[in-house]
């Protein structure tokens, strides 16, 4: 991710995907190691709906935490059927032929994850967290077929 932010950037995950050094893996997303106001955004690439369902309130609070005011949240979430589709097609050509790419698939889906977020989902859970003039907005990866909501801090 730092490469394309010309160094500024930064992911942080439980998971320890490729691309992520040691320091980026934390245990817990729901505290940030980072500062209160540190970043102008916030993003959630296709990732929210990973998130386990008593936790996500608390993990996008801390994305309000850690935003400098007027900074904004970025959450990404694909169509409902692509979602559930996608992922269950490659879960299946991932065991049939021995492959590995998918890492929800190798490390499979836990019971308190989701295939995808409802939009009233996200919306009500970003506002909760503190985020106004929360708006959609489509972009054209994937056939068309993503979408994100963007929130902003005051």
């Amino acid at each position: 991710m730092r490469e394309y932010l010309c160094g500024r950037g930064q992911g942080i995950d439980v998971v320890p995907y490729e691309g992520l050094a040691p320091e980026n893996v934390v245990p817990n997303l729901t505290r940030f190691p980072y500062e209160n106001g540190s970043f102008d955004s916030v993003t959630f690439i296709a990732n929210l709906n990973h998130v386990p369902e008593p936790q996500r309130d608390a993990e996008l609070a801390e994305a309000h935490r850690v935003l400098r005011p007027g900074g904004n949240v970025v959450v990404t979430m694909g169509n409902p059927l692509a979602e559930i589709f996608v992922h269950k097609l490659v879960a299946l050509y991932d065991r049939v032929l021995k492959t590995r790419y998918d890492l929800d698939s190798e490390r499979g889906m836990h019971e308190d994850e989701d295939y995808y977020l409802s939009d009233s989902e996200i919306r009500e859970r970003l506002a909760r967290a503190g985020f106004r003039g929360i708006r959609k907005k489509w972009f054209w990866t994937q056939w068309g077929l993503n979408h994100l909501l963007v929130g902003w801090k005051s």
